[in-house]
């Protein structure tokens, strides 16, 4: 496994009258090469778990291991730890801050150690990854970019440094429909075709329910359902007291199936509802 949560609690403030604690007894595991949806309420615990992937933030209690070792022993490099797991905060065009698109593509790089053509490379790489011609935006300010761009350029800084993880913390809040529909297209396309493990959090039930292999549901600082999207989505009790919605599509399924008729609740494309709402149809007519 790539990432494990052993026993993980977090608290804040401990010891004073503000003490809050955000994360109780966690216990999970990211496989390499996955696609993973964290999602819960706002205040259910969600961005100080994902805090802890990278070591951003040191566990109260419990282990956070990365390949199988303790991120917290001492000897373990927290900056090499960043470069490999690598956080996307939400609004990321806030990550922004040097002149050129250049040089803040290759701030992480050089942090990183690296130098010359070796950043150049690594920057070229990643803007065309993303969908921006090297020649016509290294010389922009990153200011003067549309949302779209800065958010491609936030993520082109992440991919120049490599990682095996992604960590997407509502990356495409406040896009447009087309915007995020291409962003998170991006997204997919580095799990694919670049076999980068991601963890997004996302409050989009209709996205993640399409997107993961598996999601993790938190409530309270809690984990209270984790498996697969069939799984998770056809648990609406908990899914509602954990202050969520089913997907639109799940609940009209579900329904459907309800009132008596055989069909499959496991589905969360239009077009695949729309097979099985054939399908059924056609069968009913026999």
């Amino acid at each position: 496994m790539l990432i494990e949560a052993r026993h993980l609690s977090y608290t804040y403030m401990p010891g004073t009258p503000f003490q809050i604690q955000a994360l109780k007894d966690i216990n999970l595991t990211v496989h390499k090469g996955e696609f993973v949806g964290v999602i819960g309420e706002t205040g259910s615990g969600k961005t100080t778990l994902i805090q802890h992937f990278n070591g951003l933030l040191k566990p109260t209690e419990g282990e956070l291991l990365v390949n199988g070792e303790n991120v917290w022993t001492e000897g373990t490099g927290l900056r090499q730890l960043r470069s490999r797991i690598a956080l996307l905060f939400q609004f990321p065009e806030h990550q922004l801050f040097e002149e050129t698109v250049f040089k803040d593509i290759a701030f992480g790089p050089r942090n990183m150690g690296l130098e010359g053509s070796e950043v150049e490379k690594r920057v070229r790489y990643s803007m065309e990854l993303m969908g921006l011609k090297y020649s016509l935006y290294k010389d922009r300010s990153p200011f003067s970019l549309s949302g779209g761009e800065k958010r491609r350029t936030a993520m082109a800084g992440i991919m120049a440094m490599d990682p095996e993880v992604i960590i997407l913390d509502e990356p495409a809040a406040g896009m447009d429909p087309l915007g995020r529909r291409k962003f998170m297209e991006k997204i997919c396309m580095l799990h694919r075709d670049e076999k980068i493990t991601v963890i997004l959090v996302t409050h989009n039930m209709e996205e993640v329910s399409r997107l993961a292999d598996r999601l993790f549901v938190l409530s309270q600082g809690k984990m209270v359902l984790e498996g697969k999207p069939s799984l998770v989505f056809n648990s609406p009790d908990t899914i509602r007291e954990a202050g969520l919605d089913i997907p639109s599509l799940t609940y009209l399924l579900t329904r459907m199936r309800e009132s008596g008729k055989e069909i499959r609740t496991d589905i969360f494309t239009v077009e695949e509802a729309g097979e099985e709402i054939l399908r059924f149809c056609g069968e009913a007519n026999r």
